[in-house]
This record gives C-alpha cells, sequence and structure tokens, in this order.
C-alpha cells in the first residue's frame, strides 16, 4: 500500500514537473502555496520568489487591486464567479509586461484547509494569429472594396456596349471565381481560431494559405475588371505548363470526370497576358466538365509550329449542334439552363487581345474540342 501511494506521488509530482500550463495553487488568503516550474517559465519570477506571496502579484492593475475583494465575497457568498470556469485574463511578468492567458479555476479541501488550484496557458501565440487574421481581413475588405469600385466603372463603360449591356450578370461569374479561395480563407481562418496546441509552423503554413488565396482573388478581380474593359494585352513571355496548371488550380472535377494531360515538360515559351490567358483555359475547363453531367472524359492537349503554340481543350459531352456552332462565342448565348452566356464570348474576347485565335470542333453526341493558337516566343535560332 505503502509502495502504491510512493508511485501515485511520484506520477504527480512528474504532472507538475513536466505540465505545459502553469499550475498555481493558493489558499484562502489568496496567498501562494505551490508552483510549478511552468509557472515559474511563464511569470518570470522562480518558485521560491513565488511561495508565500499573494497571487495578486501576477496580475497587472486593476485585476491586482480586486482580487482580495474576490476571495472575500466568495468566502462570504459562496457564489462561484471564476471556480469551475474557464476564462480569459491577463497575467503580469516578473518584469512588468503582460501577456493573455486562459485561467481555470479548481477548489479543493485538504483537512480542513480550503486550496485553489489555477491552470495557466499562455494564448499570447493565439492573439497574434487573431491579429493577424483581422490584419488580413481588413486587407481583403480594402482590395474587395477597390476592386468593387473599379468594376462599377467598367459597368458604366458597359453600359455603352451593346453586346454587354447586361453587366449584371457578370457577378455570378465573379462569385463562381472567387468562392474556393474564400472557401479556403473561412476554413484556415476557423482552424488558426479554434485549434489547440497549434505550432509555430501551422500558424505559418495556414497564415499563407489565407495570403495566396487574398492575392488570387485580387488577380481574379482585376484580370475580369480588364477584361471587361477590353484593354490592350499585356504580353510576356510564359510557360505554357505554368498556365494550364495556374487555371487547374481551382477547379474541380468530380469523381466521374476522367482528367489527362498531355504535355511536354519543355514546352515553348508563348507571348500572352498571363492573367487573362488563365480565365480563358478556366473557362473552356469548365465549359468541358459541364457538357459531362454524367462523366466522361476532359483532354488538355497541345500542338505547335515554329511560330505557334495551339492548347486543345475536349470533352466527351452532348456536344453543339451545327446551328449552333455559329452562335457559340456570341455575348449572352447559351446552351445551358443556367448560364450568363458571357463565358466563351469573353474567352474569345481575351484570345483575340492576346494576339490568338480560337476554334471548336463539335459532334452531337460525341463531344467537342476547343483549341486556343498562341504566338511562340521565338528563341534566336528560330
Amino acid at each position: 500500500m505503502a509502495n502504491d501511494l510512493n508511485i501515485q506521488n511520484a506520477v504527480l509530482a512528474a504532472i507538475l514537473e513536466n505540465a505545459v500550463d502553469a499550475i498555481i495553487t493558493i489558499d484562502e488568503s489568496g496567498l501562494i502555496v505551490s508552483a510549478n516550474p511552468a509557472a515559474q517559465k511563464h511569470f518570470g519570477y522562480t518558485i521560491d520568489e513565488m511561495l508565500g506571496e499573494n497571487v495578486k502579484m501576477l496580475m497587472p492593475s486593476p485585476y491586482s487591486e480586486q482580487h482580495d475583494d474576490y476571495l472575500a465575497n466568495y468566502h462570504n457568498s459562496g457564489i462561484k464567479k471564476i471556480i469551475g470556469i474557464g476564462r480569459e485574463v491577463v497575467g503580469r511578468r516578473s518584469d512588468g509586461t503582460t501577456f493573455p492567458m486562459h485561467l481555470a479555476v479548481s477548489e479543493i479541501t485538504i483537512g480542513d484547509r480550503n486550496l485553489f488550484i489555477g491552470f495557466v496557458r499562455d494564448i499570447s501565440d493565439v492573439k497574434d494569429v487573431e491579429s493577424k487574421l483581422e490584419s488580413l481581413n481588413a486587407e481583403l475588405e480594402n482590395r474587395v472594396e477597390q476592386q468593387t469600385s473599379q468594376l462599377r466603372e467598367a459597368q458604366a463603360e458597359l453600359v455603352r456596349i451593346e453586346k454587354f449591356a447586361t453587366l449584371g450578370k457578370v457577378a455570378g461569374g465573379i462569385a463562381h471565381e472567387i468562392r474556393n479561395p474564400l472557401n479556403a480563407i473561412k476554413t484556415s481562418a476557423y482552424y488558426l481560431l479554434n485549434a489547440k496546441n497549434i505550432t509555430d509552423e501551422k500558424v505559418r503554413e495556414h497564415l499563407e494559405r489565407i495570403d495566396r488565396q487574398v492575392n488570387f482573388i485580387d488577380n481574379v478581380v482585376t484580370a475580369l475588371s480588364d477584361v471587361a474593359k477590353l484593354p490592350d494585352a499585356r504580353l510576356f513571355g510564359t510557360n505554357v505548363n505554368s498556365v494550364i496548371n495556374s487555371a487547374m488550380e481551382s477547379i474541380q472535377l468530380s469523381d466521374d470526370i476522367d482528367f489527362e494531360m498531355d504535355l511536354e515538360a519543355d514546352l515553348p515559351e508563348v507571348m500572352v497576358d498571363t492573367n487573362q490567358i488563365v480565365i480563358a483555359i478556366k473557362n473552356l475547363v469548365r465549359n468541358a466538365r459541364d457538357a459531362m453531367p454524367d462523366g466522361g472524359v476532359l483532354t488538355i492537349s497541345f500542338t505547335s509550329d515554329e511560330q505557334t503554340v495551339s492548347i486543345h481543350v475536349a470533352d466527351t459531352g452532348s456536344g453543339i449542334s451545327p446551328e449552333n456552332l455559329d452562335k457559340i462565342f456570341e455575348p449572352l448565348f447559351t446552351t445551358k439552363a443556367r448560364g450568363m452566356g458571357l463565358g466563351l464570348s469573353i474567352t474569345k474576347a481575351i484570345v483575340e487581345k492576346n494576339r490568338g485565335t480560337i476554334k471548336i470542333e463539335s459532334e452531337l453526341g460525341k463531344g467537342s474540342r476547343f483549341s486556343i493558337e498562341l504566338m511562340r516566343v521565338l528563341s534566336e535560332r528560330d
């Protein structure tokens, strides 16, 4: 029996010695009876410096002045205000600095003494993450506000253009573009706000993910605004694989669609405005996906000659009837029940602004293939 008691005491001592959270015991007068090494690390006092002192030494003003009254009120009324209930409070270190912490208090009786055990967790990292999230959210709101302003200006311009008079429908396309990154931001924000014992590596990983998605939204809205205004494309040499990978990054395909990509690692560069061409390819991939509601094969391939590179997006869907092939690129024309009829017209406008051409081959019941032909970046030997 004595041996079992010794083992239990050794286990308890080991738990106190190695606990990550500070564990501090006080008596009814508020004097510190015991403290573990984590308390020493959290507050900067040695254990000997804390023992016998009033626990309010670990609290900043005005909490330190109020603590004795809390104990007296509990002793007289028996009403628990913090005992058994965790809450966020502020701790004070030996050097006078403060830090946010989560405090949980339990009451125990040993003999004729009532003691209170406080479990303290430093939540400075969590608060830092919350602060960074607030900053990122503010930045996102600012960017959205700026881009919304640009889109309003674009709307005024488009109203004067007959084929794009129904700009309000563009809102659905924009929402489609940014919904996935917004969901990713929301997921990471939820994880950072609710995860326990989160590592610095995980914090950085999720903050970087949020930053990437914010930048993605900013690029999408900027590109859409530019397309609406139909500006001259800013052409630079761009790797074809990089363009296609960027286009596929945020597109989800159902499990019943087989995706095949027939590309080469050393594809020649093309002269394009990357942001605009990515949107064009994404539009074609979505069209291919939507043309196969019951599944099928979606293929991205390429062909090239001495002056051009052609990117082909093919599906095994329902195909397009011959009478509709000549209309497929017209603004507001659509064969979809819920389509806006702007995707392919915007795609054609983008491709032409990038000095390219777009063609379609289709057969009812067998599928369609869209081809974007772009100018190569010619090497010196060419």
